[in-house]
């Protein structure tokens, strides 16, 4: 069993600085799971909001929590056959190279060269090489706490520990430190800076001429800090996204007025991409992406829905341009990006332009004027990757 140590401040200490709506125990946390811990041992105050917070997210994640006062009280909670990993505090740790190390077998301790180790806040071993923030070690060694003053720093400690037991060493890349996934953060100024990079490390470049995407990748990117912060908003977001798309198939029911539905339609994409973007974000960096994504299609369901209620006559009358459009949508989709299809990918620029075409001319009209011009754009060859 695998049991991590994470640092919280001790009671008349600030805070922890956060990113993303997480505090770097937190962050921590994440990366103890990834490496199979079964259980979290926190030391520092039990009762500050950060304590109470990473007890929430560890037991959310079926984990097991306590926290430990004093480095004397550690040896009692690990037994002498299992494995205990130890997390400098003030680092964010989220680097695949090093989960990679540590998932060899065996205990051991991250290494990186001295001097960009130091000069990014890592502490030095000699001239060759600074510890790298993260080591694992045997449960028997914890013992050796006793010798040391109970006010001792445990992670200060144990790492003298496993120097003098010649603890095995794997040594991280100095390109590590280039990157926003093994950084030193400490205080709120360094954590503010670090966010707007982790954002957008995130969210990715996304290109203008997909346009929904963009509007919800830009939107997070400036204030997914404070919604990641609030654990309802993701959930306001996207039920409001869903309600648009189920109100575009009342005012089509009731009302008779296309135009207002695909309105509605429109204004619900970017709010769906809003809500996945917070999705990936709140997992990030270790959930996958894609969980989602099929979300989409309610969209598609939607467009689908508002066609064959707004085309006059029998139902197969209107559910065939809609399903027309529906399976080239789904064609397009298949196919590599290019940056000319783009906006045809975009559910809300095709809401808009069957939106507008039903004022000029009949839904069916409009149905069948972008179903035909999806299916031109499919009907041009995909283009190799040479060319």
């Amino acid at each position: 069993m695998r049991t991590a140590l994470i640092s919280l401040p001790m009671p008349g200490e600030a805070e922890q600085p956060s990113i993303a709506g997480q505090s770097l125990a937190e962050r921590q946390l994440l990366f103890a799971r990834e490496l199979g811990c079964t259980a979290v041992i926190a030391h520092g105050g039990g009762a500050s909001g950060d304590a109470i917070a990473l007890r929430y997210a560890a037991e959310g994640a079926g984990l097991r929590f306590q926290v430990i006062t004093n480095a004397h009280a550690l040896p009692g909670a690990i037994g002498s056959g299992d494995s205990l990993l130890v997390i400098q505090p003030d680092l964010l740790p989220e680097a695949v190279q090093a989960l990679d190390l540590l998932r060899a077998e065996g205990d051991r301790m991250l290494v990186i060269s001295s001097g960009p180790g130091t000069a990014a806040g890592f502490e030095r071993i000699d001239l060759d090489r600074a510890w790298a923030g993260v080591l694992t070690m045997p449960g028997s060694w914890l013992d050796l706490l006793t010798r040391l003053p109970e006010d001792a720093a445990p992670h200060a400690a144990l790492l003298r520990i496993c120097l003098q037991k010649r603890l095995p060493e794997a040594r991280l890349g100095d390109d590590i430190l280039d990157s926003a996934s093994w950084t030193i953060i400490r205080g709120a100024e360094a954590a503010a800076s670090h966010e707007k990079r982790w954002l957008s490390v995130h969210l990715g470049v996304v290109p203008a001429h997909a346009p929904s995407r963009w509007l919800g990748s830009k939107a997070v990117a400036r204030a997914g800090a404070q919604l990641l912060a609030r654990s309802w908003s993701g959930l306001a977001i996207g039920g409001t996204a869903l309600a648009l798309l189920a109100g575009s198939i009342a005012v089509t029911l009731f009302s008779g007025v296309p135009a207002a539905a695909f309105g509605l339609l429109a204004l619900a994409v970017p709010l769906l991409e809003m809500y996945l973007a917070l999705g990936h974000l709140a997992g990030a960096p270790f959930a996958k992406r894609g969980k989602w994504h099929f979300l989409r299609h309610s969209v598609d369901a939607a467009i689908l829905a508002v066609g064959v209620l707004a085309i006059d006559g029998l139902w197969y009358r209107g559910a065939f341009p809609a399903l027309v459009l529906g399976a080239a949508l789904l064609l397009l989709d298949r196919r590599p990006t290019r940056a000319a299809e783009e906006p045809l990918r975009d559910r809300a620029i095709i809401a808009l332009a069957l939106g507008v075409m039903s004022v000029v001319t009949s839904p069916e009209i409009a149905f069948m004027a972008v179903a035909a011009l999806c299916l031109a754009v499919l009907l041009f060859p995909e283009r190799k990757p040479s060319e």
